[in-house]
């Protein structure tokens, strides 16, 4: 057993720290005997940090890493503890547990994190090596996936669970790095050895103030000492914030370039949509490939593209990966495709005006004759977004149907009202059915053969929250048991009660 010494000399020595512990705990509720409790400051309730710290001694713990003053004896203060946590619970784990680390495979961005690091979990995976996935759809070894808590785990639940799956066999791990983790320094003490940077928008500003200091705190991920690889879009306005952050790196990892629109060291060109998917020209260093991909979309294609480079710089053949891309299914809930026959069905998470107007944007490249958009908006959320979201569904989508979201706590009623907010509905096909299966029995009953059905914003959430209780409720398995009861088939799509 290792001691505190052993991984943090710290100048004033308490006789515990000398001591072996049985680990580090940062929810003092679940403080086990002989583990020593990292008492954070609270952004919720500062007063309530030094109470944490008492629960966590009186549960046994053996002493206190604190970032600020709590007037205990027992306590050791840290100022950077939160970004020195993971490399301490890395060093912890591999004493008492030595495995052999998985190779990490990071992934940042505003839009695309979750589907990248899903592609390239799925491509190393079709290679026939074992490789986990963590992010917003879940965490584990694929295909077994648990629902995540948060795109970026706390640094503990982080080092926890990385070593778990390479004592599981995992060989490879692909994460979203997310910048509220990357801020808090939650990926410290992990080795990322390719980092990849998909795009930058509007967003998380609540938390980072300025799209600045948002598009910093991203460019973090190639500032890791272990970063070996930078994959970088550069059609993002804010790609040469990466390209800086790569470039002054003391690691002096090997920057490659991808781009739809302009030279890279990986180019796409010549694309063609249907309703198959996408084909496309990729140039690469190794060559020049023609891409089949059953994506639907143009920023699936750049996000197929940014994981062909991240595995391909993890050791593996360019050209294997392509063969085997017409076998990816992308990640659960984001532009999932159920088909039937010639008409398909996307579940896509677009929950913000913006997004919907992508969506819709992209799948019109698609499609040969309608495009329809089913969406709702969540309750005790930003009543002003709603009558936008309802506008750029009408802008870009015929037929139109509004139904119901999460309304939560909400009066549906106000919902509806809001979403109808200064609306002009003339010469537009729209329907307003509030009950959400209902809406999609709807469409699957009526969208004709070359129709594409876009049902947005619950993506891969498999519940709908009404009156504050969440019932069971999955968009693409309520499409598939419509499906199959128009086709009076055995309704297989509901899981086993």
């Amino acid at each position: 057993m290792m001691t505190l010494q052993e991984i943090y000399p710290a100048e004033n020595q308490l006789s515990w720290v000398m001591k072996p512990f049985n680990g580090f705990c940062l929810d003092s509720r679940q403080v086990e005997k002989g583990q020593i409790f990292i008492a954070l400051n609270s952004y919720s309730q500062p007063e309530k940090t030094l109470q944490f710290a008492l629960t966590a001694l009186e549960k046994g713990a053996i002493g206190i890493v604190s970032e600020s003053d709590l007037g205990l004896e027992d306590a050791i203060i840290c100022e950077d503890v939160r970004h020195r946590i993971g490399e301490w619970q890395k060093q912890y784990l591999q004493n008492v547990d030595p495995v052999t680390p998985a190779h990490i495979l990071a992934v940042t961005g505003t839009n695309g994190k979750t589907t990248i690091s899903r592609l390239v979990a799925e491509l190393i995976t079709l290679q026939k090596h074992r490789c986990a996935v963590m992010g917003t759809t879940g965490n584990g070894i694929l295909p077994n996936l648990e629902a995540s808590s948060h795109t970026t785990l706390d640094a503990l639940q982080l080092q926890n669970l990385l070593h778990d799956f390479a004592k599981q066999g995992a060989e490879f791990a692909s994460i979203e790095a997310s910048s509220h983790g990357l801020e808090q320094g939650r990926l410290n003490g992990v080795d990322i050895e390719v980092a990849a940077y998909s795009n930058l928008s509007r967003d998380h500003l609540d938390y980072h103030g300025t799209i600045e200091a948002y598009a910093e705190a991203k460019s973090r991920l190639f500032q890791f000492p272990s970063l070996k690889v930078a994959v970088i879009n550069i059609d993002d306005a804010h790609a040469n914030i990466m390209l800086d952050a790569a470039s002054s790196n003391p690691a002096h990892p090997r920057i490659l370039t991808y781009s739809t629109t302009q030279a890279a060291d990986y180019q796409v060109f010549s694309i063609q949509y249907s309703i198959a998917g996408a084909t496309f020209r990729l140039k690469s260093p190794k060559g020049e490939f023609e891409v089949k991909s059953p994506l639907l979309g143009h920023f699936n294609i750049e996000n197929l593209v940014a994981s062909l480079i991240v595995v391909e710089q993890a050791g593996f053949d360019i050209a294997t990966l392509v063969a085997d891309v017409a076998k990816l299914k992308g990640a659960p809930g984001r532009m999932q495709v159920i088909r039937d026959d010639e008409r398909l069905f996307v579940v896509d998470y677009a929950h913000t005006p913006d997004a919907l107007v992508q969506v819709l944007k992209t799948l019109k490249r698609h499609t040969n004759n309608q495009l329809w958009a089913i969406f709702g908006c969540g309750g005790d959320r930003d009543r002003g977004k709603r009558p936008l979201m309802t506008q750029a569904a009408l802008d870009n989508a015929d037929p139109v149907i509004l139904t119901s979201d999460n309304p939560r706590t909400e009066n549906p009623e106000q919902i509806f009202a809001d979403m109808k907010q200064g609306i002009h509905f003339e010469d537009h096909d729209v329907k307003e059915i509030h009950d959400r299966r209902e809406a999609i029995k709807y469409a699957v009953k009526n969208a004709q053969s070359g129709d594409i059905v876009v049902i947005a914003g619950k993506g891969h959430e498999n519940y709908q929250e009404i009156d504050g209780v969440r019932h069971w409720f999955d968009d693409v398995v309520e499409v598939q048991s419509a499906i199959d009861a128009l086709h009076h088939k055995p309704n297989s799509a509901y899981p086993a009660q």
